[in-house]
């Protein structure tokens, strides 16, 4: 059962049944020739075609005197679409229309000996004159039968300048002085294979390829849209699957290799839904848990600092600054898991950037001399207002903490067809291109920041990336050149 649903087998059958069609269509193809006329394009050979001349041309060669040789010899190209010459073994013109024989064809007619090793010696003499077209027959080569002419020495010569194709057949003809036959060749030429039906013609052929390559493409069609189509379906959800979008499945109807594969994706897609739920609410647990004893140590230091002297407050200071850098560390893990929602549970409306900014400004108390602000004043996004706000605030704030305290903060959003680009630039140190890709990820720090001062929790760009996502937007950074790092925001533009 297993065997008939593979792929492989499928494959494998697939292919012997298109070596089956193609075989039953070439035999189609050679059987079709005896049903079709001479002339008939489907023809794969011209050896009747010259065999037919040859005969035609010696029979009518012995009927009519050699005064009207040239008449016959036009006749009979017109109708076969070739120039006919008849010439000795030696190349000398005895009738026809070919009036200049090319050089590079002459030499090759003479070295070609289609009667024997005497066929060059005598059996024609020339003329005192020298003349083409003078020469008479020798007696001393008379035969009383004609002899036969070998059927498969056939002279083929290809001429440039103009470009020609030349054909040479051996005809023994009657001798007109009254006894026996002697040898002639009797050559054909064209400018074209197509034109006449004395020439190998290659149109069938090109015609069969054709069909073969087209019915192959057509067979082979549906079977490869078979397997590649669930393939791309496969590479768009595991892209998806990346992005960190766990609730897509895939179909699983099939019953083969693919199928297997789609059940497995969709398999591993539950268990790690699965374990990132689990680690949300733990990581959602954990904080909650932390507030009350968190709450209770810092009500207790705040006691405690009115009954210590002035040599503790130094070490009073440090106790009560980790204790703040842990409530923000539960605040920020709070943050996040609240931030990790799904996208069809938020709620999203139209939302002024500008207005989103100046609520920033007034709730973080920041000077908008310390920002460069460019945001087109009536650009509408369409989000969720506090999950936008949480993600900006994140963002403005690992920009201040990289940048120094002179230097300013570029913020611009505008209009991009039918989405809107947020950017937010600093000119910091800029994040090394391989890390790019994770600075996203809940924790990830780079190596040098894990130090009190500049180093975060690790949350702040994983709370921004969730925030947008759940806005159904997009999130990407690169580095600026010299320096500085920029974080794009793409939501939907209303």
């Amino acid at each position: 059962m297993f065997l008939r649903r593979s792929i492989f087998i499928k494959l494998l059958s697939w292919f012997f049944l298109n070596l089956i069609f193609l075989g039953l269509i070439l035999i189609l193809f050679f059987q079709v020739q005896f049903y079709v006329s001479p002339d008939s394009f489907l023809r794969l050979h011209a050896e009747k075609e010259t065999a037919s001349l040859r005969q035609l041309i010696r029979h009518e060669l012995t009927r009519v005197p050699r005064s009207q040789w040239d008449e016959l010899l036009t006749r009979y190209g017109q109708a076969f679409a070739v120039e006919l010459s008849l010439l000795t073994p030696a190349g000398h013109k005895l009738a026809g229309t070919i009036e200049n024989l090319p050089a590079s064809v002459s030499i090759k007619l003479k070295s070609w000996s289609p009667w024997g090793p005497h066929s060059q010696r005598g059996r024609w003499r020339q003329g005192r004159e020298g003349r083409r077209g003078s020469g008479t027959f020798d007696s001393r080569h008379l035969q009383e039968a004609p002899p036969r002419p070998p059927e498969r020495r056939i002279f083929r010569a290809r001429s440039q300048n103009p470009t020609r194709y030349w054909l040479g057949l051996p005809v023994p003809i009657l001798n007109p002085e009254g006894r026996g036959f002697v040898p002639a060749i009797l050559l054909a030429s064209t400018d074209s294979l197509f034109a006449s039906a004395l020439y190998p013609n290659p149109l069938p052929w090109i015609v069969a390829a054709l069909l073969i390559v087209l019915f192959s493409l057509l067979w082979w069609w549906p079977m490869v849209r078979h397997i590649t189509r669930p393939l791309r379906e496969m590479n768009r959800v595991t892209e998806e699957i990346a992005q960190g979008h766990l609730k897509i499945q895939l179909d699983e109807k099939r019953i083969d290799e693919i199928g297997c594969l789609g059940r497995s994706i969709n398999h591993m897609t539950q268990r790690l839904d699965g374990f990132i739920t689990g680690q949300k609410r733990f990581l959602s647990d954990v904080a909650h848990e932390l507030c009350a004893p968190l709450a209770r140590l810092r009500m207790g230091l705040a006691v405690l600092e009115k009954s210590i002297n002035v040599e503790q407050q130094r070490d009073f200071t440090d106790v009560e600054e980790e204790a703040d850098k842990i409530a923000e560390l539960v605040d920020e893990v709070l943050a996040f898991s609240r931030a990790e929602l799904r996208p069809e549970a938020v709620t999203l409306v139209p939302t002024s950037v500008v207005v989103v900014v100046e609520r920033i400004m007034v709730r973080e108390k920041w000077s908008k001399g310390r920002f460069k602000l460019e945001i087109e004043p009536d650009l509408q996004v369409l989000a969720n207002a506090e999950l936008l706000i949480r993600a900006l605030v994140n963002l403005l704030h690992n920009a201040l903490r990289h940048s120094d305290p002179d230097v300013v903060i570029e913020v611009s959003a505008i209009r991009r067809g039918p989405e809107a680009i947020l950017e937010v630039r600093d000119h910091g140190p800029g994040v090394p291109e391989a890390e790019l890709e994770r600075i996203f990820e809940p924790f990830y720090r780079l190596e040098l920041d894990r130090h009190r001062k500049s180093g975060g929790s690790g949350l702040g760009l994983a709370i921004v990336k969730t925030c947008i996502e759940a806005c159904h937007g997009q999130v990407r950074a690169h580095n600026l050149t010299p320096s500085g790092l920029s974080v794009t925001l793409v939501l939907p533009a209303v």
